[in-house]
């Protein structure tokens, strides 16, 4: 029922900031409804399912304040469109911020959605391609690649364009969500949490590649199997016909005897348009932490058909092994859905 009064708050709310905001403020409505039907076979036996992948709607707007500056704002919800039910937290990012020649500064909820975008997942997002969406059974950026998307109580930067280059930085006093590891969320007071994430990104013609930065401190210092620092580097290349990737990445814990302190991963990808057709396949690993001869492995592959600029029906296949040292421990999913942007 809490859930369900602040989704009728914020619907509520957007109409009066749409009514009256004029010619001073622009507000827009924006979102996505993605669900899937899908076979999931694992050690437990077979599953068939309905899954919502990541579906949101939102609202975000901005103000002339002239001299080539804006205040920009905005709200964004997650919810499940299979049950209806709402994300926790309830917003997946909400902020206000600054946006000029200087480039773009936001505070509040960040995530690659904002102007001032994700110094390391948005190096993800724009020069590689994921299947279908990075949700459900495809999803990776938490997963396999520690992308350090969403973060609360944030401070973000975003350069202007200089050249193809461009810069983002970001700082922020209260962790990742819960459900990321490593999360230290609420932070207690003698903890004195920060997470860093720099990312500089360069694309030329149909050449693209980032490298990102990302480092945790706290004032009482790092315990067992938190993490420390990574360092990722993103290359791209597009050659008409397809669009081939490649990201390495390096993550550091704080081990133990029977844990790793180094936790390297790679992704390599290829995503083929034609016309309305999109066929995108990948493929990656990643050491498992807790376990020192341990690997992950993931192949994915889909195929979107876009019936208009913003309706794609899709089929995608994923399988994973969580950890190559234990047997009869893969995960194949099947899955046929529908996504819609409005």
């Amino acid at each position: 029922m809490k859930s369900v009064n602040l989704i009728k708050q914020a619907c509520i709310g957007g109409a009066f900031v749409a009514m009256s905001a004029g010619a001073q403020t622009s507000v827009t409505l924006y979102g996505r409804v993605d669900t899937d039907v899908e076979i999931q076979k694992g050690p437990g036996g077979s599953a068939y399912q309905m899954v919502d992948n990541a579906s949101r709607w939102g609202m975000r707007g901005s103000e002339e304040l002239g001299g080539g500056m804006r205040a920009v704002f905005g709200l964004e919800q997650g919810f499940s469109a299979d049950s209806g039910a709402s994300t926790t937290p309830v917003f997946r990012n909400s902020y206000v911020g600054l946006t000029s020649g200087f480039g773009a500064l936001a505070l509040g909820r960040l995530d690659s959605a904002t102007p001032v975008g994700s110094p390391i997942y948005s190096q993800i997002t724009q020069f590689t391609e994921f299947v279908i969406h990075d949700a459900g059974a495809t999803a990776i950026g938490t997963k396999v690649l520690n992308a350090r998307n969403r973060v609360s109580n944030a401070l973000g930067y975003q350069s202007p364009d200089l050249a193809g280059f461009v810069l983002r930085a970001r700082m922020d006093l209260a962790g990742p969500d819960p459900a990321t590891p490593n999360a230290k969320s609420p932070v207690k007071a003698e903890d004195d949490f920060k997470q860093y994430d720099v990312g500089l990104s360069y694309s030329a013609g149909n050449f693209g590649a980032g490298l990102g930065y990302s480092r945790d401190t706290k004032t009482g210092g790092l315990v067992a199997n938190d993490f420390r620092d990574k360092v990722q580097a993103v290359v791209t290349y597009d050659f008409g016909v397809a669009s081939v990737y490649g990201v390495y990445g390096r993550d550091r814990y704080a081990a133990t005897a029977s844990t790793r302190d180094n936790v390297g991963y790679w992704l390599v990808g290829m995503s083929v348009p034609r016309g309305p057709h999109t066929v995108t396949v990948n493929y990656m690993q990643r050491e498992v932490q807790s376990d020192r001869g341990g690997r992950l492995g993931k192949l994915q592959a889909g195929y979107g058909y876009n019936l208009s600029k913003r309706t794609m029906p899709y089929v995608f296949f994923d399988r994973e092994d969580p950890n190559s040292r234990v047997a009869g421990n893969l995960v194949t999913t099947y899955g046929i859905g529908i996504q819609h942007k409005f």
